[in-house]
């Protein structure tokens, strides 16, 4: 687990399951376990080979189902919040640059 976040995330109710799982509330405030209905248009950018790339692309799909505007981008072998190293790596700066584009586009929807 994630000690940093306990005092974030809100303890579990007494109407929601108590387990291992969910113990401290996170899985019961997971984006994943949530209702993607009415979200905005969304850019994610994820690496494959990071820790939550398997959620990420679970949000992306659930979101997606829910009639969710959603964008993915994805590189191959960056750690996580690679985005925030664009100043080291190149991958990092494309991220960036995905993201930007991303943004203007849908400047691009509103303004018409």
């Amino acid at each position: 687990g994630l000690p940093y976040l306990n005092g974030f995330i809100p303890k579990v109710g007494p109407d929601h399951e108590v387990n291992q799982m969910n113990a401290t509330g996170r899985y019961q405030y997971s984006p994943v376990n949530r209702s993607m209905k009415g979200l905005p248009p969304m850019c994610l950018v994820v690496s494959e080979h990071e820790a939550t790339y398997d959620m990420t692309i679970q949000v992306v799909n659930k979101a997606r189902a829910a009639g969710a505007d959603v964008t993915v981008g994805v590189w191959k072998y960056m750690c996580h919040v690679f985005s925030f190293l664009q100043a080291f790596v190149p991958e990092g700066e494309l991220s960036i640059e995905f993201s930007k584009e991303w943004i203007r586009q849908q400047c691009c929807k509103t303004e018409k």
